[in-house]
């Protein structure tokens, strides 16, 4: 009987639909969100919401001719919606997809766990630290299944290196490079070429880009700033600051790119370190096992001040964190490898598509060692595996080279990471996985907390540029310590039009 009961109740689980909607048809949700979750047998996607007509009806056309085309068409009934209160508040919707401007994320999450939704968040998973906690305490208080977009976690080679971190293998880790930002920035003056200004931190806002120099075509004021009668650029801004339309931030259509004036300026998100660096900085937290807690000092960058007139005369890397276990972050640029941790017997070094380890003496990370490292030169430990040369890739379905699959055989076969005492949790892909919990009702591989923890990170380095300083941190009470720091920098001064966030 027993037996029968068993049965019947996993045939009802692997029969579960859940019904999702989407709020934000950026380029994020377009070649890479949807994608993933509307190939998953369990998922219906209901709904695409943007604030721009012209992309939430494409999305919405995405989905229902991909269910036509995969004969599915009793499925094709994705509506655009325009409102993203509209979504959460639908029943007929059981969890939501959110990928907008990080601005958006803790009030659009908050506001759906309160409806009984299940939330994917996009990372960084907060534009401040308050919001962070809120996100926190709002999932404790609705008990949600909640997922942050840290897709790293899910990739093989990522968990490989902190399974290697977290089982001691290469000691105890005294320091972790955590790369991210352009260090071609520092004092470029020539600003012809966006992507070269992007150092770690933030930009002070400004109302448009105006791009100069021959490596980019100068975009007008007036080009920029034209009415878009598409979107709703009111809601687009949303709690922050009143600001002139600008189609670098809302570009006009379906968007082929990556959008990224809006995550350099103050008003919207923190710069490379809520993009890259809640991903590296993410893994960091993995491998020191520092989920539930956080740096207990930030201590200033003594790099030059940028003189980059886009810049605010902020320093562009160089910050470090001092962790409650007394290890090192430090924070520097573009590099081979997206984390490095240097333990007393050993480094591992990871990044999208490579890892490398090295067995022998521990020492402190220098620049010579950083390059040799880079170039896979580093003679002066035991080279266990290094794949190097293969091509970044952004989707972990890409990950096809040979290079990479040996290397990852090669260690954890040298480890027997298979029958190591740490294991840590394993996910084929972070919107599976959390398809999987909404039915399942099982914690994700990266909850709330552990997102809002990385978010804090990225705050907090953040937070060292703007304001050109150092400071203590209570990672318990997640505020300063020891009278450093000025509580007003953890949150937004003003919620404009009433989107204050509430529990």
């Amino acid at each position: 009987m027993a037996g029968k009961c068993t049965k019947k109740a996993a045939a009802k689980t692997a029969e579960k639909k859940v019904n999702m909607g989407f709020i934000g048809y950026g380029i994020q949700a377009r070649t890479i969100l949807i994608p993933h979750f509307i190939q998953q047998d369990a998922v219906v996607v209901k709904a695409v919401c943007d604030c721009d007509r012209v992309r939430r009806e494409a999305g919405a056309q995405f989905v229902n001719d991909y269910y036509k085309e995969n004969k599915k068409s009793k499925l094709a009934k994705c509506k655009a919606v325009a409102d993203f209160r509209d979504v959460i508040t639908d029943p007929a919707i059981d969890a939501i997809c959110i990928a907008t401007p990080d601005h958006w994320h803790a009030y659009i999450a908050i506001e759906a766990m309160k409806n009984g939704k299940d939330v994917y968040c996009e990372k960084p998973l907060t534009f401040s630290i308050e919001e962070a906690q809120l996100i926190m305490k709002a999932q404790k208080k609705y008990k949600r299944v909640f997922q942050t977009g840290s897709m790293q976690r899910s990739w093989r080679e990522f968990r490989t290196a902190c399974m290697i971190v977290r089982n001691g293998f290469i000691g105890d880790v005294k320091w972790v490079d955590c790369n991210y930002g352009n260090a071609s920035a520092q004092n470029n003056k020539n600003i012809a070429n966006f992507p070269a200004n992007l150092g770690g931190p933030s930009h002070p806002h400004r109302f448009f880009c105006q791009w100069n120099g021959p490596a980019r075509k100068a975009q007008s004021v007036k080009t920029e700033s034209a009415p878009n009668p598409d979107v709703d650029w009111d809601m687009w801004l949303g709690p922050a600051p009143w600001s002139p339309y600008s189609d670098q931030c809302a570009p006009r259509g379906v968007a082929q790119f990556y959008p990224m004036f809006w995550r350099f300026d103050d008003n919207y998100g923190t710069g490379y370190n809520g993009d890259w660096g809640a991903h590296h900085l993410d893994i960091a937290q993995w491998g020191l096992d520092m989920d539930k807690s956080g740096p207990v000092k930030v201590i200033c960058s003594k790099e030059p001040h940028s003189v980059n007139p886009l810049h605010g005369g902020r320093r562009q890397f160089g910050m470090q964190f001092v962790m409650s276990d007394g290890c090192t972050i430090f924070h520097n640029p573009f590099g081979t490898w997206g984390t490095v941790f240097y333990g007393t017997k050993g480094i591992v070094a990871v990044n999208r598509c490579k890892i490398g380890v090295w067995l022998g003496r521990g020492m402190k990370p220098t620049a010579a060692i950083r390059e040799a490292l880079a170039e896979d030169k580093f003679t002066r430990m035991k080279r266990i595996a290094a794949s190097i040369d293969v091509e970044i890739g952004f989707d972990p379905h890409q990950q096809q080279d040979s290079g990479l699959a040996t290397a990852l055989d090669t260690v954890e076969s040298y480890f027997d990471l298979e029958n190591a005492p740490v294991q840590l949790y394993k996910s084929e892909l972070q919107e599976k996985n959390f398809i999987d919990c909404c039915i399942s009702r099982k914690e994700t591989i990266c909850p709330a907390e552990t997102g809002a923890r990385s978010s804090i990170l990225c705050g907090l380095c953040n937070l060292s540029y703007v304001y050109d300083c150092s400071f203590d941190w209570d990672p318990v009470k997640n505020t300063f310590a020891n009278g450093t720091g000025d509580p007003a920098w953890l949150k937004r001064a003003v919620y404009r039009n009433g989107w204050e966030i509430k529990l």
